[in-house]
């Protein structure tokens, strides 16, 4: 049985994230989806830097637990409501799909970045499926922090889905290549993870013009190494002169009309140049297309 895990703010990011889920969970025979919310008492968390209020008390002293608890409990209540009617509605839509996708919810205390590694040990899903938001959204600044948090911590594949993102095919894809030993696995995990849609994948690596004709070696090991591990897969290749990985990735996605990017955790240059800078969330968190990250075993 394939599992999905998605993360939910219980915003629209969230239920475009679920309707990706179901059009992945159309193709295959039998799929198990967990819908998880974590819950957070933000008003019991310590006021470190001002431990006392106006009136000289502590925030959480005798006269103001019960007022905070009622909070808390009208807090707790309202997005248990918001969590089962989501999860209604993506019910209501994966019967259209047949009885072979399995939906689930948990609502569960406690801070996300905590809580999803548990769930992901717990659960053991093959995808981890977050929503993202624009930069100009108020929550992406909290949600998008635990999505790249998670291209960082998560041991199994993260894909994102940009909120806007509407397309559902997923015949072209791109893999950003940066020659690493754990390339060819990550490819094989895509074809795996994406067999039932047939995609076809061009392996695509950015480098300066200074090196190029090394590039070109290594892509034709690649290329080879690939030609022998998935007989009868076709796969295409591309070398990229560029010095902004972000920037000439972005345009190339868009050139091939792709309807994802894939990239490998393990290539330490590329994912620092995808997301630390202000191109990265772009990518990341304001990718026209979903972006899926692989985790590849750490080298020797």
């Amino acid at each position: 049985m394939f599992r999905i895990l998605i993360p939910v703010d219980l915003t629209e990011s969230s239920a475009n994230a679920c309707d990706y889920a179901l059009r992945m969970a159309a193709a295959t025979p039998e799929t198990e989806i967990l819908l998880l919310h974590c819950f957070s008492d933000y008003l019991l968390q310590p006021e470190l830097d001002d431990p006392f209020s106006d009136t000289g008390r502590s925030p959480l002293s005798p006269g103001s637990e019960e007022i905070t608890d009622r909070v808390l409990h009208r807090n707790q209540t309202e997005e248990h409501d918001k969590l089962n009617e989501l999860f209604e509605k993506v019910q209501a839509s994966a019967r259209t799909h047949g009885q072979h996708v399995h939906l689930k919810r948990a609502f569960i205390n406690g801070m996300p970045e905590d809580v999803i590694p548990e769930e992901i040990a717990r659960f053991k899903p093959d995808l981890l499926l977050m929503g993202t938001k624009g930069e100009d959204n108020v929550a992406r600044s909290f949600f998008g922090t635990i999505t790249t948090k998670m291209v960082e911590d998560a041991k199994v594949p993260l894909l994102t889905v940009p909120e806007a993102y509407q397309g559902r095919n997923l015949q072209r894809i791109l893999f950003a290549t940066d020659f690493q030993k754990t390339d060819a696995q990550a490819i094989r995990q895509l074809q795996q993870l994406l067999q039932a849609f047939r995609p076809s994948i061009l392996c695509a690596h950015i480098g300066s013009a200074t090196d190029a004709e090394k590039d070109t070696q290594k892509l034709a090991v690649l290329e080879d190494k690939l030609g022998k591990e998935l007989p009868g897969y076709t796969l295409k290749f591309a070398l990229l002169p560029g010095d902004d990985v972000a920037d000439t990735l972005q345009k190339f996605m868009a050139q091939q009309q792709a309807d994802l990017v894939a990239v490998n955790s393990q290539q330490r240059s590329l994912l620092a140049s995808l997301f630390h800078n202000s191109l990265s969330k772009k990518l990341v968190l304001e990718a026209q297309v979903p972006v899926l990250v692989f985790h590849g075993q750490q080298e020797a």
